[in-house]
């Protein structure tokens, strides 16, 4: 079974072109992984998020995928992907249950979020901050190797990341060129 623990926080070199083609073949085989399950209609969109969706970003080599989906379809999309490719989910509530998995070496992370939920409209903003604006993208891949040099806990490790995306979010809210058809929410501490 494949945990959130599974691997030590160890950065990589930014492989944005690889991960991009991973994302795209994990987002297929999600969606037809629920197709089989007739849970299609439940899908809102299917983002890639994290640092490997940012090129010039050094990254733990997992890509993250943002499924959304439904309110009342969390537990059963999540279900379906554990049932239909493998790997370890993990009910964290109504709006959120992660599937962790490996495929071909490579590890994913199958965020099912609610459509209602914030989780993955930070992780949105976040990203498409980090790609338009180098200078935060330079300060978050120190901060990041910094927090890999000094924590070994994954929960230490992103928690000491918390600050950094609020900054991110009060910025796209203040930023006339990013758009997003959805309000910015904060970060729950």
């Amino acid at each position: 079974m494949v945990n959130a623990n599974d691997n030590p926080i160890e950065l990589v070199p930014a492989r944005h072109d690889a991960w991009c083609e991973c994302f795209a073949a994990e987002r297929d085989r999600v969606s037809d992984a629920l197709t089989s399950a007739s849970l299609e209609t439940a899908v809102e969109r299917i983002e890639h998020v994290g640092s490997t969706a940012v090129p010039d970003l050094a990254a733990k080599d997992i890509v993250d995928l943002d499924i959304v989906v439904a309110d009342d379809a969390v537990s059963d999309v999540s279900l379906a992907l554990e049932s239909e490719l493998g790997g370890g989910r993990i009910e964290n509530g109504d709006h959120w249950q992660p599937v962790f998995r490996r495929e071909n070496d490579q590890r994913f992370n199958d965020h099912v979020f609610a459509a209602s939920a914030d989780g993955w409209k930070i992780s949105v903003v976040t990203r498409d901050v980090l790609r338009a604006y180098p200078a935060f993208r330079s300060e978050y891949g120190t901060l990041k190797r910094d927090l890999a040099d000094d924590h070994d806990d994954l929960v230490a490790y992103s928690e000491g990341k918390t600050a950094f995306i609020e900054r991110i979010l009060d910025a796209a809210r203040t930023d006339d060129d990013l758009t997003f058809e959805f309000r910015i929410p904060t970060v729950e501490s």
